[in-house]
């Protein structure tokens, strides 16, 4: 029985943690939507953000894995006496239901964050679709210009 709880405590601390990269993650996440939003788009801050993002997630994706394989040990016996182990199972509910509600926070600030980042990059491509047209104008225009002369002289050379 005390390994069980000492089992169970390693399953709340590891609950801890995960809810704390999940707090971190939803600050990365919220300042990517403040970097999505800003006037002039800081791509190199954006990217900074994503890999702290990436590591973020690899931390969690540790703590899961080895949250399951605990809990593996223990979980048979706390469901057969589960009167003895009330109070941490419903600590842990506790812990799983704030890890819970920041992954939806998460989860909606990412879908914000996605539906600004295709407005930006559709701004951006509107921007170089402009450039890449005002471009091929003015290389019309002086192609047309630059031929224009020789045009001319031909013809005042032919009325000689």
């Amino acid at each position: 029985m005390n390994q069980v709880s000492d089992y169970l405590n390693i399953l709340e601390e590891s609950l801890t943690k995960k809810a704390a990269l999940l707090q971190a993650l939803l600050e990365a996440s919220n300042r990517q939507s403040e970097l999505a939003g800003e006037e002039g788009f800081d791509l190199d801050a954006f990217e900074d953000t994503m890999d702290q993002k990436e590591a973020l997630l690899q931390q969690l994706e540790e703590l899961d894995e080895g949250f399951d394989s605990v809990f593996q040990k223990v979980e048979a016996e706390v469901k057969a006496n589960k009167d003895s182990y009330k109070d941490s199972i419903q600590a842990l509910q506790q812990w799983i239901r704030k890890c819970t509600d920041l992954g939806v926070e998460i989860q909606a600030t990412e879908e914000r964050n996605k539906a600004k980042l295709a407005l930006k990059f559709a701004e951006q491509q509107r921007e170089i679709r402009e450039v890449k047209t005002s471009s091929k104008v003015a290389t019309t225009y002086y192609k047309s210009m630059s031929n224009k002369h020789s045009e001319d002289s031909y013809f005042m050379d032919q009325k000689k």
